[in-house]
């Protein structure tokens, strides 16, 4: 996972009070954001921007930064509706600026990221090849700025389970790399291994996250609640069920506190501990924590979504595990429904689902 690896800068010191009082909101709010402190510094990129815009054409450029900066943290923090016009916007306005293209290369990778949570991969593709295109035609681009729009790159390809293209994009930006660069890569190989069932793999890769990622950030940032949650899911099926369930908690714990309880990724945790709840029998727990997580993906997403309509086909599963078939059945014909309607044949999300229906059919006559 790697939704909060970004360089968040200001625009360059001027001489009138206007532009130093502009400044200073910035550079405060990129302060708070570093430390991920995201509910107080959103007021302050906010009013940044309003500033730099009274400030006028001069302040063009300064306005596109940190109009990008603020979409930035709004897609940090799941609020994905809201930052799309932000960042589309710092892309026009800095295009038309002419800006740094290290500046530009910046709103692309984080557009590309805001596309790829929102499941638009082929758009969020795009954006990303656009943004590694950038970074590779300046010999002076800092390793970050380099290395950050790879990282989205290799995320959407394991997205889209082309895991030996992904492998390879993050091997090359392991190259020299450390501090959040290095645990975001980590933690997405740790994804492929466990993708890859090769679980040992998965928990050394999750422990090198976990590693650069307390050593670069500060403590309690989202980037660690990735790493701990990959740990748990390696720990879960080398059969360390202790280890599991606290390294999931972990994670979820630091997810809810920075990020509010409401966001997606506070659901993919709740998503795996319920699933290890159902894996151990501990249906009622798997049954609220699968309702919870089905809620936020519905309020983030729609209630038609794949990731929406998998959480319910989960609770169906495990109403079915409490005997409940009435309401399994329900409840799983129409996911599975739903699912058909916005998934290909032959994707993994279907195929659960219907092995969960079929499962049910098998159980309910015995």
């Amino acid at each position: 996972m790697i939704a909060f690896v970004g360089i968040l800068f200001a625009a360059a010191v001027v001489p009138s009070p206007e532009y130093r009082a502009a400044q200073e909101l910035s550079e405060h709010a990129r302060q708070l954001y570093d430390q991920a402190q995201y509910t107080q510094a959103e007021p302050l990129y906010r009013q940044a921007v309003e500033a730099w815009g009274r400030l006028g054409p001069d302040a063009a450029q300064n306005r596109a930064i940190d109009l990008r900066n603020l979409g930035a943290l709004l897609r940090a923090i799941g609020r994905y509706h809201d930052a799309e016009p932000l960042l589309n916007e710092a892309v026009r306005e800095l295009e038309v600026t002419g800006s740094d293209s290290m500046e530009l290369e910046r709103a692309l990778f984080n557009l590309a990221a805001l596309y790829r949570s929102e499941g638009e991969l082929p758009r969020a593709e795009s954006f990303a090849i656009r943004a590694v295109d950038l970074a590779g035609k300046r010999a002076d681009v800092p390793a970050p700025d380099r290395q950050a729009p790879r990282l989205v790159l290799a995320s959407i390809y394991l997205d889209q389970r082309r895991y030996q293209e992904a492998e390879s994009v993050l091997n090359e930006a392991l190259e020299g790399a450390d501090g959040a660069i290095a645990a975001a890569a980590y933690n997405s190989l740790s994804s492929i291994a466990i993708n890859r069932d090769d679980f040992p793999k998965a928990e050394e890769y999750a422990r090198q996250a976990l590693y650069f990622a307390r050593l670069a950030l500060p403590p309690g940032h989202p980037a660690v609640a990735a790493a701990w949650n990959n740990l748990a899911q390696a720990s879960r099926f080398e059969g360390k069920y202790l280890e599991a369930e606290r390294d999931y908690r972990q994670a979820i714990s630091v997810w809810e506190d920075k990020l509010g309880p409401a966001h997606p990724f506070v659901a993919q945790g709740l998503m795996n501990l319920a699933a290890f709840y159902h894996e151990r029998g501990r249906e009622a727990g798997a049954e609220s924590l699968y309702a919870r997580a089905a809620e936020i993906l519905e309020e983030a997403f729609g209630k038609t979504d794949p990731r929406t309509l998998s959480a319910r086909n989960e609770l169906a599963e495990v109403l079915r595990a409490e005997r409940r078939f009435t309401e399994s059945e329900k409840l799983g014909r129409s996911t599975l429904e739903g699912l058909e309607k916005v998934l290909q044949a032959g994707d993994p999300a279907l195929l659960r689902a219907q092995t969960n229906y079929a499962r049910l059919q098998a159980t309910k006559y015995k």
